[in-house]
């Protein structure tokens, strides 16, 4: 949680505390008037109706009351400094040059971080690029994935990854399939993308094994089905 956050919380906290105090002596007080609940309707009334007035002579186009408010959320929502300065120290080790503060904020903001940079090069992904690696975030490959696929005995490239991935293969589904009986040559990168491509799933394949008495249907008689019966 970064410093500014912390003050903003603690200052919100302590008015809070400040407003519940008030209402509390307000409430317990015998000599409560009344006639300040009336004074305090009129202030507030007379306080809308000047807002509303002055707020008609502005040009919406040239007073942006949002602007001050959009921009307290950025500030909000930009990572601490260390971090991002601790960052670029670690990408720069990692062969990716001197990037920018707006490089590596632009690269947090798609998911790119060092720590997920340093485990895909860990997994044999040495020479992955900036880009490859937004593109890697989009299509939602994570390291987990990339590592259970290796372990499964596929070797694919960045691009094998983000293929897969961007239709809906899992290492959940390859290995349920693999149970099933289906060999690794089987499952080839393109067969498990043409069969996710359709909506084929493993609980298909062995609702169809059992039909033909413990036989598998092969890949295209899976996607045949599952393309007639859609």
């Amino acid at each position: 949680m970064s410093t500014k956050f912390r003050n903003l919380k603690n200052d919100l906290k302590d008015l809070e505390n400040d407003t519940v105090s008030q209402f509390n002596n307000e409430k317990t007080s015998s000599n409560f008037n009344s006639g300040k609940l009336s004074n305090y309707i009129l202030l507030f009334a007379f306080i809308a109706t000047l807002t509303f007035y002055v707020g008609s002579r502005f040009n919406s186009s040239n007073f942006n009351f949002a602007t001050p408010i959009e921009e307290f959320a950025q500030s909000l929502s930009e990572p601490d400094e260390d971090l991002i300065i601790g960052m670029g120290t670690w990408m720069q080790e990692m062969g990716y040059g001197e990037l920018s503060r707006e490089e590596l904020i632009d690269l947090r903001r798609e998911g790119v971080t060092a720590t997920y940079t340093s485990e895909m090069r860990d997994l044999g992904y040495t020479d992955v690029t900036l880009d490859q690696l937004v593109e890697l975030q989009r299509e939602d490959v994570s390291v987990l994935y990339s590592r259970m696929m290796k372990e499964l005995g596929y070797e694919f490239s960045v691009q094998d990854l983000i293929d897969t991935r961007r239709n809906g293969v899992t290492a959940n589904f390859t290995s349920r399939m693999m149970d099933l009986g289906y060999t690794f040559e089987q499952l080839t990168k393109e067969n498990l993308i043409r069969m996710r491509s359709v909506g084929v799933s493993e609980g298909l394949a062995q609702r169809l094994q059992e039909r033909n008495d413990g036989v598998l249907p092969t890949i295209d008689e899976l996607i045949r089905y599952r393309i007639s019966n859609q």
